[in-house]
């Protein structure tokens, strides 16, 4: 069925200029025909070029008449696992390819936003962190036998060795706590 630009355009939900841009850019060429010197544009053809090459707004219903609106994913897991589901070296159609952009933009925003509450850390300032607090655990517990050597020279007593050395490792760790 043969229609024209401005029946498009209302078909869509849209006004007239909208539909001679993508017909000037070439998103619904394809369904361009010409009649009697005049442009008409192959109903079914244009809307499903239209649907596969425009970018649709979030904030205007879809309105094709006699036809029910395409399926939205349910939710923002759907979409991840449909994208994810796709192989790398394949050419997904447009809204597909905008879709995924669109998701991976909404992560790295949010992985931004995570750094900036403190939530996240960086993995370098972890690590450098967890390797401080083992050499200052290393070196506690290697300056220990310094600590406690005169003492145990001095005393036969395993009870009492036992006791001292205890309470120098608690010591020790207690100070790495409160550090």
């Amino acid at each position: 069925m043969l229609i024209t630009p401005a029946e498009l355009a209302r078909l869509m939900g849209c006004k007239p200029p909208s539909v001679s841009k993508a017909i000037s850019s070439g998103r619904i060429s394809a369904a361009v025909v010409e009649q009697d010197g005049r442009k008409y544009l192959d109903r079914d053809l244009a809307v499903e070029l239209w649907h596969k090459n425009t970018k649709q707004s979030p904030l205007q219903p879809e309105k094709i008449a006699g036809r029910a609106p395409r399926p939205s994913p349910a939710s923002k897991e759907d979409v991840k696992g449909y994208i994810d589901s796709l192989p790398d070296d394949a050419i997904p159609d447009l809204n597909v390819s905008r879709e995924r952009r669109e998701h991976y933009q909404a992560e790295l925003a949010k992985l931004e936003v995570d750094m900036k509450r403190k939530e996240l850390v960086p993995a370098d300032a972890v690590k450098k962190e967890a390797f401080n607090l083992a050499k200052t655990v290393r070196e506690a517990l290697i300056n220990i036998p310094d600590r406690v050597s005169n003492q145990f020279a001095a005393e036969s007593d395993p009870q009492a060795i036992h006791m001292a050395l205890s309470n120098e490792i608690q010591s020790a760790l207690e100070r790495l706590a409160d550090a």
